[in-house]
């Protein structure tokens, strides 16, 4: 890599290493154990450095492609199968509780690669990838001094291409422990979705970035395991809740993933912001949840993705959910930083808590506390985007500034969850009362939803 290039990545990499530092975490399955009571009267400021993100408002300008894991324990056969061969014992643990991989596995999905690239002692290997016509998981190796003596640069950035070097899904990034207790190589996964209206090519070409080290690896995914494999069910049914209604416009469903579209209706009164608690049912005991989503659907459309049913052989499907995250339209929170005091709010619950200096800076806080006072889970929604994607503020003159540092942090305890919105301003004399835009705050409307998909 040039002295340019490697100047670039560098400064690419500060930028995420900041957004990723502002990222809180929540998971539906965190929220459930917190509800069992697994987690009393704590405050929960789940940042990157628990080794866990997802999207809050201080992203609020990139699109996030959102990803949740999730996985059911396999038997000890497959692990030790996979265990006993050449060129995937390495990835066991990675691989053992993936109920994917076992179905690969059994189904002869899982394709050998082998194919490596050097940057000075560092060698980076794509051992063997899983794939079907929209999406792939990569197994890949790092080895070298550097990685051993645990000096490998923590952020990697990884493109995939097509072999024209036309990009086909959204950037991943990838964080390396910083400390380790013993000298490793690294083995590790990628998984990659490709955008809409692509389908998987035969030539890829993985790219990989770290500050210092830039590895490029062609590979060639034998698509004869998977042709034919893909079935498009047009659905165009609606999910009706208090007047309100999303359009379940159809469900794709390919070896590796279930991929549901929906629309919300143009001529809905209230914004709606997600559905609560969906999943897949296809009649047996175990309820597919979403794994990770694409898109805003307060601004029009979502694609929902789900663990694969391609391979349970039912004849039965059927779309779940608990009622629609919703608020209204429009909205705008106004305050006063000198008296302290909320001015015009969306909801009675959400606040102006504290305003603090800090250095050269004003520290805003927001607070929803009981906002969800006499409500169960799943009606706590963790993945509120407060902040409008400009990140501004107006003040009383209409004069716009822009917000720094702003993210979302939660409150969980015994029977109680809220939300608390933090930001900055640089610190002078402004024109009381200061104002923004609120993209989406707390609020639902419950329903029994189940549509019939097949």
């Amino acid at each position: 890599m040039s002295e340019n290039q490697d100047k670039n990545w560098e400064n690419t990499f500060e930028l995420n290493k900041q957004l990723h530092d502002q990222r809180m975490v929540s998971d539906f399955e965190l929220d459930l154990a917190i509800r069992k009571g697994l987690s009393q009267g704590k405050k929960t400021d789940r940042d990157v450095r628990k080794r866990r993100s997802i999207f809050v408002a201080a992203a609020a300008m990139m699109s996030v492609f959102m990803i949740f894991v999730a996985s059911i324990r396999v038997s000890p056969a497959f692990a030790s199968t996979v265990r006993d061969m050449p060129g995937l014992n390495k990835f066991v643990d990675l691989i053992r509780y993936d109920s994917l991989f076992a179905k690969a596995w059994e189904h002869d999905f899982l394709q050998e690669v082998g194919i490596s690239d050097r940057s000075e002692d560092t060698v980076f290997t794509v051992g063997s990838i899983l794939a079907d016509e929209d999406r792939i998981l990569i197994l890949y190796s790092l080895k070298g001094p550097e990685v051993r003596e645990g000096k490998a640069n923590d952020y990697m950035a990884f493109e995939l291409t097509n072999g024209k070097g036309e990009k086909i899904s959204e950037q991943r990034l990838s964080v390396l422990p910083k400390e380790i207790e013993e000298a490793v190589d690294t083995y590790e996964k990628l998984d990659f979705r490709l955008l809409d209206g692509q389908t998987m090519p035969e030539r890829l070409i993985l790219k990989v970035n770290m500050i210092g080290h830039h590895y490029e690896i062609p590979f060639t995914v034998d698509k004869e395991r998977f042709a034919g494999m893909r079935e498009v069910i047009p659905v165009d049914k609606q999910m009706e809740v208090d007047g309100q209604k999303v359009n379940i416009d159809q469900v794709t469903i390919t070896p590796l993933q279930a991929k549901v579209h929906v629309t919300a209706d143009p001529n809905n009164t209230m914004q709606i912001n997600d559905l609560v608690d969906l999943r897949l049912n296809d009649n047996t005991d175990y309820k597919r949840r979403m794994e990770t989503v694409q898109g805003d659907l307060s601004t029009g459309e979502r694609t929902y993705y789900f663990e694969s049913p391609y391979f349970s052989q039912t004849d039965s499907l059927t779309l779940e959910a608990k009622g629609f995250f919703l608020n209204k339209r429009d909205q705008v929170f106004t305050f006063n930083i000198e008296t302290v005091e909320t001015i015009h709010t969306p909801n009675p619950h959400i606040v102006l808590d504290k305003v603090e200096e800090t250095g050269d800076g004003i520290q805003v806080s927001i607070s929803t506390e009981g906002i969800y006072d006499q409500t169960e889970y799943p009606y706590f929604n963790p993945y509120v985007q407060f902040f409008n994607e400009d990140n501004t503020f107006t003040d009383a003159a209409g004069k716009e500034y822009p917000m720094n540092d702003a993210k979302l942090l939660m409150w969980t305890g015994p029977g109680t969850e809220s939300h608390e919105m933090t930001f900055s301003i640089p610190k002078r004399e402004y024109k009381q009362p200061l104002s923004f835009k609120v993209k989406e705050y707390p609020g639902f409307a419950k329903a029994d939803i189940n549509i019939k998909i097949k």
